[in-house]
C-alpha cells in the first residue's frame, strides 16, 4: 500500500477550451499509480469528443448523455472509481506535478486523516498567473467553518469510503462543499500541503452563479448558524448575503466583476509568478496519447 491507486474524477460540461489542459496535468504528474475518469454531464461543445481521441488504459470516459449537475455527478464519482483513494478536480482547473505524490504521503503517514487539501495558484481567462491563496493551516472554530469553505474542494483527495459514507447534499447547490464540511468536520479529520498545488482558473465572476450560492449560503446559516451565532450574529450574517448580491449585481453591470475575484487573493511575488508560470509551461508541454 506505499503505491495505492489513486482515481482523479474530473466531471465536466462544456469545456472544450479547458479540458485538455486539465488532463495534461493528470499526466505531468509524478505520481504515477492513477486512473483517471472523465464524467461528462450532458455537453453540448466539442470537448467530450477531445477526450475520447486520449488512447490511454488509465483513462475512463462515462456519459449518459443527461445534465444532472455537479452534485449528482460528485456523489456518483465513488461508484465509478477502482482507488482507495479519490482526488477531486474541476474541468477548467489544472494540478502541479507533485500534487498527488505529496497528498498521498500525508494520507499514508497518517491512516486517520480522511481527506488532504492543499493551497492554490490562481490564474485569469488567459492563463496568466494573478495571485495565490489556502496556504494558512486549517482552522477547525465553528465560527471559521461557517465563514469560510474551510478546504479548497477542488483540490481535495482522501479515502474513497469517506466519500461514500458523507454525500454531498443537492439541496445545496453551488456551497454543497461548505455544508459537507460544516457537517463532518467534528467527526472527521482534515489535512493541508501548505503548498499552491492546485491551480484555479479565475476570471470574470458568473453573476448568476454566485447569486445562487449566496442563496444557498443563506440557507446553511439558517440550518447551523443557530448553534454558532447568536440571535444578531445570525441576522447580520443573513443580512450580508443580501447586500453581497446587490454588490455583485451592480459589479456586474459594470463589468468589473474581475475585481472581485481577485479579492480572494494574495498578490505573487516575482519568485511565486516565476514558478507558477514555469509549472504552467510545463504542464502544457506534455504530450497526450491521443490516437
Amino acid at each position: 500500500m506505499n503505491n495505492p491507486l489513486i482515481s482523479i474524477a474530473i466531471p465536466f460540461y462544456n469545456n472544450e477550451l479547458t479540458i485538455i489542459d486539465a488532463v495534461k496535468s493528470v499526466f505531468a504528474q509524478t505520481y504515477q499509480n492513477w486512473e483517471l475518469i472523465l464524467i461528462d454531464d450532458g455537453s453540448k461543445d466539442g470537448g467530450l469528443g477531445l477526450v475520447k481521441k486520449i488512447n490511454d488504459q488509465r483513462v475512463s470516459i462515462y456519459s449518459d448523455g443527461e445534465n444532472k449537475g455537479l452534485v449528482y455527478r460528485l456523489n456518483q464519482v465513488p461508484s465509478l472509481v477502482k482507488g482507495d483513494y479519490l482526488a477531486r478536480m474541476d474541468a477548467d482547473d489544472l494540478m502541479d506535478p507533485s500534487r498527488l505524490e505529496k497528498q498521498i504521503k500525508v494520507l499514508l503517514a497518517d491512516h486517520s486523516i480522511d481527506l488532504v487539501d492543499t493551497g492554490t495558484y490562481s490564474i485569469n481567462e488567459i492563463g496568466d498567473p494573478i495571485g495565490i491563496r489556502g496556504l494558512e493551516p486549517i482552522k477547525y472554530d465553528a465560527r471559521s467553518v461557517l465563514d469560510n469553505a474551510m478546504l479548497l474542494h477542488a483540490s481535495v483527495m482522501g479515502k474513497k469510503t469517506w466519500f461514500q459514507q458523507n454525500p454531498y447534499d443537492p439541496v445545496y447547490i453551488r456551497a454543497e462543499d461548505r455544508e459537507l464540511w460544516l457537517r463532518t468536520y467534528k467527526s472527521s479529520k482534515f489535512a493541508r500541503v501548505g503548498e499552491p498545488l492546485y491551480i484555479v482558473r479565475e476570471g470574470k465572476v458568473n453573476i448568476k452563479n454566485y447569486v445562487t450560492s449566496l442563496k444557498t449560503m443563506r440557507k446553511i446559516i439558517y440550518k447551523y448558524g443557530a448553534n454558532i451565532l447568536s440571535k444578531n450574529e445570525l441576522k447580520a450574517e443573513v443580512a450580508k448575503t443580501y447586500l453581497k448580491i446587490l454588490l455583485y449585481k451592480t459589479f456586474g453591470m459594470l463589468n468589473l466583476q474581475d475585481l472581485l475575484s481577485k479579492r480572494r487573493n494574495v498578490g505573487l511575488s516575482k519568485i511565486d509568478k516565476e514558478k507558477a508560470i514555469s509549472t504552467l509551461n510545463k504542464i502544457k508541454g506534455t504530450e497526450l496519447p491521443f490516437a
